[in-house]
């Protein structure tokens, strides 16, 4: 069967009678939306031929039942009855005849970018995953070609990511690692979430269907104490103050941009004795979500909460800790890290703002012989914010190679004593190295 096309009518009056005249659509802007200065009112109708049969249908104004629709009005409602008619096969509803609207993919994903927050990479990569779903999803061939969020499926999503993948039969593949491929479901899956305003971890899939895939074998860096001493030296306060909380926290970015006078919590226990921590949890108003939805708080030192409550009776446009000068969320770390890189010599490619709380995890966990705090596994699962113990397994390899190397090294000076200890500098008798180093 061909496909149905569905057109437009006008009645308009020519002297005394009144006439049924075919409306033609003038040129529509790229997004598919008419030229403000095209859309007029007018009495339209959008008609089709169904068993030989024409047929009609009346358009209805957007405003009110007083006032005559526009002709925007009569694009999408032919627009939406051709899809209808031509996807019947599908057990689809009409979206013409319902009397709750549903929700249009193209209007949903335009508000969602548009309302988007978060670095330019963030909005980038959300912006390309969900432009080519749209582009592929909404096409006619096998049979896809959905219009509305609701059609998103959990097999939809499988077809999807196997397309980014593999691509589709006699066409070449998009060339997407499976890595990659499944963060890009995932970023559909965060959009669908969001226009049904469903709970972190719910939706058409979760990360558990994509485990094996969303599984990044990366082994996490972390930074040297002699480059971080390099670094420190050269920052001034503001600065200085900024990588100390980002790495004694060890949060992620997105966790020290959106903190907030409120989030700095001290309590005195006894006389002269202080716990202190950092609360981190979502900020709505800043439409800042935490990674796993829920909060938690960061135990700190009373000298980096003293610097803190410093910065906080500072007069500044929010509430923001770290805002930038409009008061506005500041995105432009990094950038900052990699100018303090190069005032130093170091390969501004090899820092990043993560980098900082993998340091501080591996810190946290290696033992105080080696100059580290000691943590046990569980309370640096909580202080970094995990669900599991999984994503800390890389950072207690770190720390084991490095004690490894600690026994290696004595067990070499047992069997050799006039080897120089790991820790001195011969011919200086000064001590360094990773078995004197003070916790960075």
């Amino acid at each position: 069967m061909g496909t149905i096309a569905v057109r437009i009518y006008e009645r308009v009056k020519r002297g005394t009678r009144w006439s049924i005249v075919p409306v033609q659509v003038p040129r529509l802007k790229k997004d598919g939306t008419l030229f403000l200065r095209d859309d007029r009112q007018g009495r339209y109708r959008i008609s089709w031929y169904e068993k030989r049969k024409k047929q009609w249908q009346t358009v209805e104004s957007r405003v009110s039942e007083n006032e005559l629709p526009y002709l925007s009005d009569a694009i999408k409602l032919a627009d939406d009855k051709a899809w209808f008619l031509n996807n019947r096969h599908r057990n689809v509803t009409d979206p013409t005849e319902e009397t709750v609207s549903r929700r249009k993919l193209a209007d949903e994903i335009a508000a969602y970018l548009d309302a988007k927050s978060g670095c330019k990479k963030t909005v980038s990569a959300h912006r390309l995953a969900l432009t080519e779903f749209q582009t592929w999803a909404t096409q006619s061939k096998k049979g896809l070609a959905i219009r509305y969020v609701d059609e998103i499926t959990k097999p939809l999503l499988k077809k999807f990511f196997e397309h980014l993948v593999d691509g589709d039969e006699d066409e070449g593949g998009c060339g997407n690692t499976p890595f990659t491929a499944a963060h890009k479901v995932m970023k559909v899956n965060a959009f669908y979430r969001a226009v049904f305003h469903l709970d972190p971890g719910k939706g058409v899939v979760t990360k558990k269907d994509y485990k094996r895939e969303l599984k990044n074998n990366r082994v996490p860096e972390v930074y040297s104490k002699q480059d971080m001493d390099r670094m420190f030296a050269v920052m001034d306060e503001d600065e200085h103050l900024t990588f100390s909380t980002l790495h004694e926290a060890g949060l992620r970015k997105r966790e020290l941009i959106h903190l907030e006078d409120n989030d700095l919590v001290i309590d005195q226990l006894v006389p002269g004795c202080f716990k202190c921590e950092i609360r981190v949890q979502s900020k709505p108003h800043w439409k800042f979500q935490t990674k796993t939805g829920s909060s938690r708080n960061v135990l700190v030192s009373k000298d980096l909460m003293d610097r803190l409550q410093r910065r906080k009776a500072i007069c500044r446009p929010s509430k923001l800790l770290f805002g930038a000068s409009t008061g506005k969320p500041d995105y432009h770390f990094l950038d900052k890290l990699k100018a303090i890189a190069k005032r130093v010599g170091l390969d501004p490619t090899t820092v990043w703002l993560h980098k900082w709380r993998a340091t501080a995890a591996t810190n946290w966990l290696r033992s105080k012989e080696l100059g580290g705090k000691g943590w046990d596994i569980g309370f640096v699962r909580q202080q970094l914010g995990h669900e599991d113990l999984k994503s800390i397994e890389y950072y207690i390899a770190i720390v084991r190679n490095e004690e490894l190397a600690l026994r290696e090294h004595a067990l070499r000076f047992q069997q050799n004593p006039s080897e120089p200890r790991l820790w001195e500098v011969p011919g200086s008798g000064r001590q360094t190295g990773v078995a004197n180093s003070r916790t960075p």
